[in-house]
């Protein structure tokens, strides 16, 4: 994971790969795990990059005990990976989390204590 050992952010980010659902606003579906997660938000690796500053919706399987949290996202970052999957490009992407609830929150950073 090339952010690895990277951790100095408002809100720290452990590694872990729960299953993520992206909503674009226009109207496409993307499944992934994420590669880390924080109260800020989470990063994903994807085959395809989204554009920078966009709006998704998030749906964030934590454990099968719990619902999914659901929230917006903006992505806030991406970079090419130097190092392509299956020898097709892939994109690390920083999404921060918007309108989360106060459960989810609490969710999350339970989720995150226990990691």
């Amino acid at each position: 994971m090339p952010w690895e050992g990277l951790n100095q952010r408002a809100f720290p980010r452990v590694t872990t790969q729960c299953d993520l659902i992206i909503h674009d606003r226009i109207g496409g579906t993307i499944k992934a795990k994420t590669q880390n997660l924080g109260l800020g938000g989470l990063c994903v690796l994807l085959d395809r990059s989204l554009e920078k500053l966009s709006q998704v919706h998030l749906r964030l399987a934590l454990t099968k005990a719990n619902p999914p949290v659901e929230c917006d996202g903006r992505i806030v970052w991406m970079v090419r990976t130097k190092e392509p999957v299956a020898s097709r490009p892939t994109f690390d992407i920083g999404i921060e989390f918007l309108n989360l609830k106060l459960g989810d929150k609490d969710q999350i950073s339970s989720f995150i204590g226990h990691a």
